[in-house]
């Protein structure tokens, strides 16, 4: 091999290095607002969608290291914490890290594929994991009224009808937060009264065009899928998640992201 093929080979193999591995890879921190009238004081909250039993770390530290300097108020797993044939205790150390803050729990699709999800909830629950599937909880942050309603995953199209989903909510003045794991189903979520309605699912686009923010295929949403991220109609928040729905299918471009959103008060 002459010495110009052999530079074109490194060249071509470090190429490739670089698209498998998605570099540059680092954790992404989003942070995005959401306004609304029924909150007199800002709180913030994190989302850790799409975890799939991957570890970031010895006992999920490079995670949790992150998350504690967000100090959030609320944690909310918009579902696919779990997996399968994966290490569930990945998941679990993830949990116990968390103990510090309220946590609510909504599954996915990929948690309702386990035989044992119903094990899975109950140890979640026992970690002090609110667990959400298909009901609402209310609680007071910082001095004011907050909803969380979880719709478990049921496959391509919601379970309840959008006035069913509505009527989860009974509190008509707090702040009503939704975790529903797909966001395809944007024509129904724009139904819906909540003020802040939290997805994940789509990882993203899985791959990423370098240098935008265009997916290239999404579940039920396909190629080139128009929810994958940010916010939508000023509500609607997509995170891009932590991992993959496959051991085998990286992502590149695309690092795990932990999604912030910051509710204020709507400016006068």
């Amino acid at each position: 091999m002459g010495k110009m093929n052999k530079i074109s080979a490194a060249c071509v193999l470090a190429g490739t290095a670089l698209l498998v591995s998605g570099l540059p890879y680092k954790m992404d921190i989003k942070e995005y607002g959401v306004q609304s009238a029924k909150v007199r004081k800002p709180f913030r909250t994190v989302i850790l969608a799409d975890l799939h039993c991957i570890a970031f770390g010895k006992g999920q530290r490079k995670l949790l290291e992150q998350i504690e300097k967000l100090q959030p108020d609320l944690i909310l797993i918009p579902g696919d914490l779990f997996d399968v044939d994966r290490n569930f205790e990945n998941s679990f150390d993830l949990v116990r890290g968390l103990q510090k803050y309220p946590v609510f729990f909504t599954s996915g699709n990929h948690d309702n594929y386990l035989d044992e999800m119903d094990q899975l909830r109950e140890r979640l629950r026992d970690l002090g994991v609110i667990v959400l599937e298909n009901e609402t909880i209310t609680l007071q942050v910082n001095n004011q009224l907050i909803e969380i309603a979880g719709l478990s995953d049921h496959g391509r199209r919601p379970l309840y009808t959008p006035e069913q989903t509505d009527a989860l909510f009974h509190h008509p003045d707090s702040f009503q937060i939704l975790m529903s794991h797909r966001p395809e189903f944007m024509d129904f979520y724009r139904q819906l009264h909540a003020d802040m309605i939290v997805c994940g699912h789509a990882h993203g686009g899985q791959f990423r065009i370098p240098f935008t923010k265009q997916g290239l295929y999404a579940p039920q949403q396909g190629f080139f899928p128009k929810y994958t991220e940010g916010v939508i109609d000023d509500r609607i928040v997509i995170s891009r998640g932590l991992a993959s729905g496959n051991p085998w299918l990286p992502r590149l471009f695309n690092n795990p992201e932990i999604t912030v959103v910051d509710a204020a008060g709507e400016e006068q």
